[in-house]
């Protein structure tokens, strides 16, 4: 199930927007909405194939792509993409609607759509921050991995619930910026050494860690695999990802995959996969070190009124579980379970109407996940927060802790000395 949304009622508006604080920037981090699984486990209890990709081909529209110029990250340049599936070989004329694996199903699109309505109701509607009409292109800013999934979750995000078509104009087209995978800050880069060697230290110990629990799940599991281990064949994560987007997309799941079962195959595989980058700095500043370099980056154009940033309100960026969790374990929100699809986590940035006298003392941010509001340990001594919200961080200590995760030199902390 994706996350559920809060209702906002007056009351609560005026406590975390008050009239004292004018908001300036919100950036929303998201995984993509409900999909297939990534490779084909577990055929002979659950479909390899599923049909539920019928409003695929209403989508494949063409998408403005901004691709990083080679030679100078600054410089843009435009590009097109047409999505279009692979349809899967090993399976003859699959029916109209048949999806690929990893594609973004039906479902995931109605949860993005949404989770946009969602944020039209919070930022158009009720704090009236946003335009009731999109026709300024600077307002928002879109980032995606290079990924269908991701593209086309965005793509429903903005036009399917935060402007849909009678909010928009017929020629909108979105533009979407991306890197080259080499360069994406978006998830965990394979070409850091230091950090993949870290990621399988992390795993073998998980072996160990889980040992016990990975022989109780290869009794339960006894029916439909010999074996469950971290790298048996599948492995524990490749039937977790078969099984938690088959629940998510209504495909039925074999009886022997019990809500307990399922909970503690959640643990194990979050346990596996994440929990280093909530037991060490070191992991997650080389994850996720350069993207907190961009979202930090970007407040402080507006802090410092920059003039390109001048109309920017809104940004989003389209990623992954990979994406999120280390992000989360970094606000301290990580709560040792793996972010469910259309998961995110929003940054506020407000703009006190005091006189201060700098522009980082006069600003305060604010952490979201999935719409609960985090109070960060970084922030709870008196003069790191506002004066009546704790969730409301200083700017100045917010930066201190975004700071200590950004490498200062990147390619030496990645070297595996």
């Amino acid at each position: 199930m994706p996350p559920l949304f809060p209702s906002y009622d007056d009351e609560k508006i005026r406590f975390y927007y008050p009239d004292h604080l004018q908001l300036k920037l919100v950036q929303v981090i998201h995984r993509h909405g409900e999909r297939t699984p990534v490779k084909p486990f577990l055929e002979h209890v659950i479909p390899p194939l599923w049909n539920l990709c019928h409003e695929a081909k209403e989508f494949q529209s063409s998408i403005l792509l901004f691709q990083e110029d080679k030679n100078n990250q600054d410089n843009l340049k435009l590009g097109y993409e047409q999505f279009t599936y692979r349809r899967i070989d090993s399976h003859s004329f699959p029916s109209p609607g048949t999806c690929a694996f990893g594609q973004l199903t039906d479902i995931g699109r109605r949860s993005m759509t949404e989770l946009g309505a969602h944020f039209r109701t919070l930022y158009v509607d009720k704090l009236k921050f946003l335009d009731e009409k999109l026709s300024n292109d600077k307002l928002l800013y879109l980032r995606s991995t290079d990924y269908a999934r991701t593209f086309e979750s965005l793509q429903q995000l903005v036009i399917g619930g935060l402007y849909p078509s009678q909010y928009r104009s017929n020629s909108y087209v979105l533009k979407i910026h991306t890197r080259a995978f080499y360069k994406e800050t978006l998830y965990q880069n394979s070409k850091c050494k230091r950090l993949i060697t870290l990621i399988k230290q992390f795993g073998e110990a998980s072996k160990l860690r889980y040992e016990s629990d990975l022989k109780y799940l290869t009794t339960q599991l006894k029916p439909i695999v010999n074996e469950v281990k971290l790298d048996s064949k599948p492995s524990l994560n490749e039937i977790f990802d078969t099984v938690t987007a088959a629940k998510a997309n209504k495909i039925p799941i074999p009886k022997e995959f019990t809500e307990e079962v399922i909970d503690k195959i959640d643990e194990i595989s979050t346990g596996e996969w994440f929990n280093g980058f909530y037991e060490t700095l070191e992991m997650r500043r080389l994850a996720m070190g350069p993207f907190l370099a961009d979202l930090r980056d970007i407040i402080l154009s507006k802090v410092n009124n920059i003039p390109e940033a001048e109309d920017l309100k809104f940004a989003i960026y389209s990623g992954h579980d990979s994406t999120l969790a280390p992000l989360i374990a970094t606000f301290n929100a990580f709560d040792h379970r793996w972010p469910k699809f259309n998961s995110h986590l929003l940054l506020e940035l407000f703009e006190s109407k005091e006189e201060f006298s700098s522009a980082q003392d006069n600003h305060y941010v604010r952490v979201r996940y999935n719409d609960k509001i985090l109070e960060l340990p970084a922030c709870q001594n008196d003069d790191k927060h506002h004066p009546k919200d704790k969730s409301l961080c200083t700017l100045k200590a917010f930066l201190t802790l975004v700071d200590s995760h950004i490498p200062k030199d990147y390619i030496r902390e990645c070297l595996d000395t």
